[in-house]
């Protein structure tokens, strides 16, 4: 029982420390009030459809381009696109992404960051999944 125990301890210790090892492009799902943590948010907080909902983030670099976006039902994605390869610094901004005015409904929101560089090892350094809900 002692040596279960101690098996048991190892193993989730070994888990917490692999916890590092998951690849920087999984996406994350996060509710929208939680998108704090990568410089987002939606205007207005609470957004109904009479309002023009826009994304906002600070602390963008002045290289990522917006590519798109689209809605699909319930789905809106956003994607900006940057090359690597230029290897500028880069320049801290605030970029105001429109994503306009819907009709009441939960939607998913998909944003998605993608490195067009030939040679990137990751091309989606970074994806975020987040619902948007709007009230009459």
């Amino acid at each position: 029982m002692k040596r279960l125990n101690m098996f048991l301890v190892l193993g989730f210790l070994l888990l917490i420390g692999c916890i590092d090892l998951i690849p920087e492009n999984t996406v994350d799902f996060v509710p929208a009030p939680d998108l704090s943590k990568y410089h987002m948010k939606i205007v207005p907080e609470t957004p109904t459809s009479q309002d023009n909902v826009l994304l906002i983030i600070s602390d963008e670099c002045q290289y990522n381009l917006l590519n798109g976006v689209t809605q699909n039902g319930n789905v809106i994605d956003i994607e900006k696109h940057f090359n690597s390869m230029m290897m500028l610094p880069c320049m801290l901004k605030t970029d105001t992404i429109q994503i306009g005015k819907l009709t009441p409904g939960s939607y998913t929101v998909n944003y998605k960051l993608v490195d067009f560089s030939t040679i990137a090892k990751n091309p989606v350094p970074l994806a975020i999944t987040f619902k948007l809900t709007l009230n009459k």
